[in-house]
């Protein structure tokens, strides 16, 4: 018996962290050069993510989670400063 069933609901999770992680650069003005730098990756890995070609692994998502400051569902957000979820509200009111 298969415990995976398909999801009612449709969500391209690269697209959506591409989008929100492209809004998050532009809105805060660093450059994809600044981000690859700080990060210690090649900008063509950023570039990957930004164009969702590529997902970053669970160690660099946890990089770029501290590096922008956001709470991980943020990144997924694509409204992400007109939205906050339930879990990203708690885990902000934590960082105050």
């Amino acid at each position: 018996m298969s415990i995976a069933r398909k999801s009612k609901y449709h969500c391209d999770i690269r697209a959506s962290f591409a989008t929100a992680f492209r809004n998050w650069r532009r809105r805060n003005d660093v450059p994809l050069k600044k981000v690859a730098a700080d990060l210690g990756l090649s900008i063509a890995t950023i570039n990957k993510w930004e164009l969702g070609e590529r997902f970053p692994s669970g160690h660099n998502f946890e990089m770029l989670a501290d590096y922008t400051g956001e709470p991980p569902c943020r990144l997924f957000c694509l409204m992400a400063n007109q939205c906050i979820p339930a879990d990203c509200l708690l885990a902000t009111e934590r960082k105050r």
